[in-house]
């Protein structure tokens, strides 16, 4: 069951996070499970690093009155695979103590986001339509808590 406020979306994020960073840690930074299109750990962390930025990247768009472009600009919901081949190669240079940084960094930006947005709009099906009926507090989720839990699972766990 996914997190009804946003204070338990980030409770959630920190303990998946968490998990996620002891088991990626742990392993060499070639050990990924063969589902995912990435060849390393450090991987895993540029994909969930890059959600994050696109994440953020809504939630100021929108506080500026824009529709933001969702999931990014020139991608819909059928490119998906391309976005994520598209972040991956952004981030493809990057040594994995860079990535585990730069994510812990955009995890933290994430969540203050989200802990200071309006909860009831958060959970508003209505508010966002950009969303197509999805609401903000459940894209968080995504983006976040579960997003590391397919992280883990990308990671052979």
């Amino acid at each position: 069951m996914s997190p009804s406020s946003a204070v338990a979306v980030v409770a959630d994020a920190h303990a998946r996070l968490a998990a996620l960073l002891r088991h990626a840690d742990a392993l060499p930074d070639h050990a990924v499970a063969p589902t995912f299109a990435g060849e390393r750990v450090a991987d895993v962390l540029a994909h969930l690093h890059g959600w994050h930025v696109l994440w953020l990247g809504w939630l100021e768009a929108d506080a500026r009155g824009e529709t933001p472009a969702f999931p990014a600009e020139g991608y819909g919901g059928d490119r998906l695979a391309e976005l994520n081949a598209d972040i991956l190669s952004q981030h493809a240079h990057r040594p994995y103590a860079e990535l585990r940084a730069l994510l812990l960094d955009s995890n933290a930006d994430a969540c203050a986001a989200l802990l200071s947005a309006d909860d009831d709009r958060l959970w508003d099906a209505d508010a966002r339509a950009w969303l197509g009926g999805q609401t903000l507090g459940s894209v968080a989720h995504e983006c976040l808590g579960a997003h590391y839990a397919w992280g883990e699972e990308a990671l052979g766990a």
